[in-house]
């Protein structure tokens, strides 16, 4: 007669699997933004410039202004004082050769009887000085620029690697069950002992 009775309960479990993934993210369209400057010209133009200078002219006139006028006379009256000296100093010269048999009405009779210096001219004896500038006509063109300043997106990936899990709902284990009745020792202390009648 079997007496124990072995149970084996098994192990109970179960899986969780997630599978690795890869996420992306997609951009958007490339966007620009746009740069331009517009083109220029630039015209510089200078008219003709005629100069008439008349300083000349006038000053053949004796027209002169009033600085003209004084360093006019001022040089003229240099020159009429240095050639007043020369003069004097040839006239002493002249009188210091009397010891020549040179005498002073002679002297003096020369120096009435000197002519002066003429000469013809002609009114106004300079021109107009005329002096002329071009016409200047400068162009500066600038044809401009367009610039595209590009802002490019990116995609975006994301890898989320997978997940196993195992959850136990129930640990193995085993049950030993006794079939038979209790044994007493001694036999005499089990309930149901009944003493052997001789």
């Amino acid at each position: 007669m079997q007496l124990l009775k072995i149970t084996n309960v098994p192990i109970e479990y179960n899986f969780s699997i997630e599978p690795a993934r890869l996420e992306m993210k997609q951009s958007q369209n490339p966007r620009h933004r746009l740069i331009r400057d517009p083109s220029q010209m630039n015209i510089d133009s200078h008219n003709i410039e005629v100069r008439l200078d008349s300083t000349e002219l006038r000053a053949s006139l004796n027209l002169r202004n009033l600085g003209e006028f004084a360093r006019y006379y001022g040089q003229k009256g240099n020159q009429t004082a240095y050639q007043t000296i020369g003069e004097n100093v040839h006239f002493g010269n002249q009188m210091a050769q009397i010891q020549d048999g040179v005498t002073i009405s002679e002297i003096m009779r020369q120096k009435v009887l000197e002519q002066p210096t003429t000469y013809t001219t002609f009114l106004p004896s300079a021109g107009t000085d005329i002096s002329w500038q071009p016409q200047q006509l400068n162009l500066d063109y600038d044809p401009g620029s367009v610039n595209f300043d590009w802002e490019v997106m990116r995609n975006v990936m994301d890898y989320v690697p997978g997940k196993f899990q195992m959850h136990i709902t129930q640990y193995p284990e085993v049950q030993i069950e006794y079939l038979g009745e209790p044994r007493y020792v001694p036999p005499s202390s089990s309930p149901t002992y009944e003493e052997e009648s001789a």
